[in-house]
C-alpha cells in the first residue's frame, strides 16, 4: 500500500469541514440518479444497458474522463462494459468498480420524503451518480481526482456473469485500491460500508440406496432420501452464529433412481400417489458453505464430507461428496483497513457515523480479486436504503449526498 493511504490522519484535519453538499450539485446528482432509473436495465437487457453506459460516458467525459465502450461477449449475448479513465495511465491505478444490472424491469421513479423509490436506486445506481457527484463536488470545490482513476461499471453482475468475474480479476490485480460503489447498509442513526466479505464454496452430495416395495419388502431397502435428510440436518447444524459459518442446504430432491435423474421429465410424479410405495434409492442434496478465512473453509468442508462418510454407514447407502472452486473471502483486517479508518475519520468529519461490517455475507466484485489480501478494498460506499431486488426498493437522498461527500473527500486524499 502506498506510505499515504496507511496515514489518513495529517490529511483528514487538512480538509474544510463543510456539513453539506451545493445545492446544485446536490440537485443535479439526485437528477442524474432518477435519469439512471428511469432507463431500464435488467441483467441481460442488452438495449437498456446500453442506454445506461451511453449516458454515464457522456457524463463522465464532462468531467473529463476518457470513457469508453467496450462490446463483451456473455451467455446473454454481448453486453456493454464501461470504463473511464483518468488523465495517466499507471501501472497501478485507483480502482472504482460498479454494475449498471438490475435485477427488475425499471418503474417510473418517484420521490417520498427523503427517498426516491425506483428500481436499481440502492442496488447500484445510487452508488454511479454518487460517484459523478463526487467528480462534481470536487469540481466546485477547484479540486481533482486522482489523474489515475479507472472506472469500470459491468453489465452483469446480478448474475454473477463472466464479465464482472473476468473484469475484477484483471483489473484488480494491478490496482493500487479498489473502491466499490455497491451500498452500505443504514445501522439505526449510522451507516455502514464494507471492510470484509465471506467467501463461498458450493457443494453437492449424491446418495445411493436400494428400492424395495415399502409395503412387502420395506426392512429389503435403504433409503437414500432417509439418509440425505440426516446429512442436511447434521450439516446445517454446523453453523454458527456471528462471525462463524454458514451452511445453506439450498436442495434436496430424492426418489427412484429415475425420477431424480429425469427429473424435468418427471416432474409429474409430484403431487400423485405414484412411487409413494417405493423406498427411494436415490438423492441429491446441494448447498453451499459461506466462511470468513480460507482455512475454516477448508475445516467445514472436512466435517461435511466426513457427515457424507457417517452417514452413509449409519444408513448402508453409498454417498458421493463433491465441491466447486473456493471464492476467497476478504479479510477485514487485511491491507484494506486503513482505507476503512480514513471513511469513518472523513465522515465523523461532516458530522455523521459511519461503522464497519466486517463479515458481510453476499459475494461481491473484492471476492473476485486475483489476490484478495494483497490489494486494500473499501467497499459498500454506496448510499443506503431499503427494498433491494424489489418493486419497493428505494435510496434514501440524505444518504446519496452523504455518500457523494464521502467519495470527494476519499478522492481528495488519494
Amino acid at each position: 500500500m502506498d506510505r499515504h493511504v496507511a496515514e489518513p490522519t495529517a490529511i483528514v484535519h487538512s480538509l474544510p469541514v463543510r456539513q453539506h453538499l451545493p445545492e446544485e450539485v446536490r440537485e443535479r446528482t439526485q437528477r442524474l440518479l432518477e435519469e439512471l432509473c428511469a432507463i431500464s436495465s435488467p441483467s441481460g437487457d442488452a438495449a437498456g444497458l446500453r442506454r445506461v453506459a451511453h449516458r454515464l460516458r457522456e457524463v463522465l467525459a464532462a468531467h473529463g474522463l476518457a470513457a469508453e465502450i467496450r462490446t463483451e461477449a456473455s451467455e446473454n449475448g454481448d453486453l456493454p462494459l464501461l470504463l473511464a479513465r483518468g488523465p495517466r495511465r499507471a501501472a497501478r491505478s485507483l480502482l472504482l468498480i460498479g454494475h449498471m444490472d438490475t435485477v427488475l424491469p425499471a418503474r417510473s421513479p418517484q420521490r417520498e420524503g427523503d427517498h426516491l423509490v425506483a428500481t436499481g436506486a440502492l442496488d447500484m445506481k445510487g452508488g454511479l451518480a454518487a460517484f459523478v457527484g463526487a467528480l462534481d463536488l470536487l469540481q466546485a470545490r477547484g479540486a481533482s481526482y486522482p489523474a489515475d482513476l479507472l472506472l469500470a461499471v459491468v453489465p452483469d453482475e446480478e448474475v454473477s456473469g463472466a464479465i464482472s468475474e473476468r473484469t475484477m480479476r484483471e483489473l484488480g490485480g494491478t490496482a493500487r485500491a479498489v473502491l466499490v460503489l455497491e451500498p452500505g447498509e443504514a445501522r439505526g442513526e449510522a451507516e455502514t460500508l464494507v471492510a470484509g466479505r465471506r467467501g463461498m464454496r458450493e457443494w453437492r452430495l449424491e446418495v445411493l440406496g436400494r428400492a424395495s416395495h415399502a409395503g412387502l419388502a420395506y426392512w429389503d431397502g435403504r433409503s437414500a432420501l432417509a439418509a440425505a435428510a440426516r446429512f442436511s440436518l447434521d450439516a446445517a447444524a454446523l453453523s454458527r452464529p456471528g462471525a462463524g459459518p454458514t451452511i445453506n442446504v439450498a436442495r434436496l430432491v430424492a426418489g427412484s433412481a429415475d425420477f431424480v435423474g429425469q427429473l424435468r421429465d418427471r416432474a409429474e410424479l409430484v403431487g400423485t400417489t405414484r412411487q409413494l410405495n417405493v423406498v427411494p434409492d436415490r438423492a441429491v442434496v446441494e448447498g453451499e458453505l459461506r466462511f470468513l478465512t480460507l482455512a475454516e473453509g477448508d475445516e467445514v468442508l472436512a466435517q461435511l464430507r466426513s457427515i457424507g462418510d457417517r452417514v452413509a454407514a449409519e444408513f448402508d447407502v453409498t454417498t458421493s461428496f463433491t465441491s466447486g472452486e473456493a471464492v476467497s473471502p476478504v479479510d477485514p483486517h487485511g491491507p484494506g483497513r486503513d482505507l476503512a479508518a480514513r471513511a469513518v475519520s472523513l465522515a465523523a468529519e461532516r458530522g455523521w457515523r459511519l461503522e464497519v461490517e466486517e463479515d458481510r455475507g453476499g459475494i461481491s466484485f473484492p471476492n473476485f480479486l486475483p489476490c484478495t489480501v494483497s490489494v486494500p478494498v473499501l467497499d459498500g460506499l454506496g448510499p443506503v436504503g431499503t427494498g433491494m431486488h424489489t418493486p419497493e426498493e428505494r435510496v434514501s437522498l440524505t444518504s446519496l449526498s452523504r455518500r457523494t461527500v464521502l467519495l470527494a473527500d476519499l478522492l481528495a486524499t488519494l
